[in-house]
């Protein structure tokens, strides 16, 4: 069986919308320095990207963060390497699904002494929040279950798409 993948957001579409997110995030922090903090993997591509829009220098680190699950409680951990007492920290996210890991990102930043924590994602999924939480940015919004390409792998696939996709529905298939 073949999987029927199909375009959401072409890619001359996503560099349009990267260009309007840079130009807001410049005037956002405008005579501010601010650090910006990439979750590993499905960032990587919009981050680069909207990186170079920006056109500002900033500090750039990566982190990665690992679920696990200690007695039925589901742990987060993370790791980044960079110092961000009294940062001014974007935050750049693939997806935002039910919200939970990225508050919780936030909530740990903060703990840490950033100064502040805004989120930039490249695709939200408001749908599923399970939380009260809602990203500073957002390039896309989506009702779809499963959207991949664009840096945004499923199943380890996909990501190397220059266009955002989704599988098709049993009904656009026929």
């Amino acid at each position: 069986m073949t999987d029927q993948i199909v375009e959401v957001y072409g890619a001359a579409e996503i560099a349009g919308r990267i260009k309007e997110l840079a130009l807001e995030i410049g005037q956002a922090y405008e005579g501010r320095d601010f650090t910006v903090l990439g979750v590993l993997d499905d960032s990587f591509m919009f981050l680069a990207d909207l990186l170079r829009a920006i056109d500002k220098p900033t500090r750039t680190a990566f982190l990665r963060y690992d679920h696990q699950s200690i007695g039925g409680v589901q742990d987060i951990s993370f790791s980044t390497q960079v110092d961000l007492s009294r940062r001014d920290v974007l935050l750049i996210e693939g997806v935002l699904d039910t919200g939970v890991t990225q508050e919780y990102l936030i909530k740990q930043l903060g703990a840490r002494g950033a100064a502040s924590v805004r989120l930039c994602v490249l695709v939200d999924k408001p749908d599923r929040r399970r939380v009260e939480l809602q990203p500073d940015w957002r390039a896309f919004e989506t009702h779809e279950n499963y959207v991949f390409g664009y840096g945004l792998g499923f199943n380890d696939r996909w990501r190397e798409l220059p266009y955002l996709a989704t599988f098709a529905r049993k009904e656009e298939v026929s």
